[in-house]
């Protein structure tokens, strides 16, 4: 008799074992893949100009460039790796162009950015 109560005690903490291992593991991807996003800098005009910061514990850190009405809602410009976080807005007609430090140069269409997004 003692034999099942050991057997069956087993199978219920080889379960219990699983699924704490399954938690942990869910919780640990969360952690190292998930991004924080933090907004570094702010232009307001029309459209305003949001430069947001992502990074990830694996992955590193990516820059992005975020046009539109608000923080949270516009027209999104993945800027290049090496690129830096601080490019110069220069609105002109017909568009936005974002001019960074090493000579990159990158120009959004006001159709992209405007009209109901």
């Amino acid at each position: 008799m003692d034999t099942k109560k050991g057997c069956v005690l087993n199978v219920l903490l080889f379960g219990f074992g699983a699924v704490i291992g399954t938690g942990l593991t869910a919780v640990a991807a969360v952690v190292l893949f998930l991004p924080a996003v933090d907004t570094i800098s702010t232009d307001e005009g029309t459209p305003n100009v949001y430069v947001k910061e992502r990074s990830r514990l694996i992955g590193g850190t990516e820059h992005e460039v975020w046009l539109g009405r608000g923080e949270d809602h516009g027209h999104v410009v993945e800027v290049p790796g090496g690129w830096g976080a601080d490019p110069e807005v220069v609105r002109q007609e017909g568009g936005v162009e974002l001019r960074f430090d090493g000579g990159g140069r990158i120009f959004v269409p006001e159709a992209d950015y405007l009209g109901g997004r």
